[in-house]
């Protein structure tokens, strides 16, 4: 257990300590932020235009929900993960085996699981205060609402797109366990994420029943129920499946090369 704590704070101090972390941070707030405020003042003048309307012709019209705020956001900010998430991975094996000192790891006391937890829990740590920061905007929201926030469908959907993350940095893992180039690790995992982001969308051109194991199989899909408050068993169970099966394979592709050595 010591092990995997000092793997874990060394990874996670070489994050706070990069100029890279502060550069997507700020990128990621900016743009998300931005989003916010489009959808903010979109929703503030349909919603005074109804106001208006209702006022002047004494008709009674239902207010505008305002989680369709967050709903927009939150689709902002997954698309947006696809991006920075492979950014935040590349780096994790690729540079050991660049500054030479992946065999100092593999020949040390720190077992393969150890290391590979450690730089999972580090690089999720990273992920989950960049996803939180963006509560700031929802509190926003249900202030100027007041109250009429329904928190619910946010928490539901923050909780997909932390499960989402947790797979994208499994997927962005294994491929920076295959290279020492930092650029072609993030590639690849930006192309192969992207690829099953796409799934549900190919699956429109394949015949039954291959079409739903493909719809299945897309990282985008399971996302929808989050995104309507609903927590459904075998979408949790598709992301904790995804991570775990590139945590593993993680763990072999970096074991294999600890025999080679």
């Amino acid at each position: 257990m010591r092990n995997f704590w000092a793997v874990y704070i060394r990874e996670l101090r070489s994050y706070f300590l990069s100029p890279i972390f502060y550069i997507l941070a700020t990128v990621f707030m900016v743009v998300t932020g931005n989003s916010f405020k489009d959808s903010f003042f979109s929703f503030a003048k349909q919603t005074m235009q109804n106001l208006r309307y209702a006022e002047n012709y004494s008709v009674e019209i239902p207010l505008i929900n305002v989680n369709h705020v967050a709903l927009n956001m939150f689709s902002l900010i997954n698309i947006f993960f696809l991006l920075i998430v492979p950014l935040l991975t590349m780096r994790l094996y690729a540079e050991e085996k660049k500054n030479g000192t992946m065999e100092l790891l593999m020949t040390s006391p720190v077992t393969t699981s150890q290391v590979l937890m450690g730089k999972f829990f580090s690089c999720l740590t990273v992920f989950f205060f960049m996803m939180i920061l963006t509560v700031s905007f929802n509190i926003i929201m249900d202030i100027y609402s007041k109250g009429r926030l329904d928190w619910g469908p946010v928490l539901s959907g923050y909780l997909g797109t932390f499960l989402l993350g947790t797979s994208i940095i499994a997927i962005g893992m294994f491929f920076s366990s295959l290279s020492e180039n930092q650029i072609v690790a993030a590639a690849l995992t930006f192309m192969f994420v992207f690829s099953l982001w796409l799934l549900i969308f190919t699956a429109n051109y394949i015949a039954y029943p291959m079409n739903h194991f493909l719809v299945y199989l897309s990282l985008s899909h399971h996302l929808n129920s989050f995104a309507d408050g609903y927590i459904g068993i075998k979408h949790i169970f598709y992301y904790f499946s995804m991570t775990s099966f590139w945590l593993f394979a993680t763990g072999l592709s970096v074991e294999s090369a600890r025999w080679r050595q």
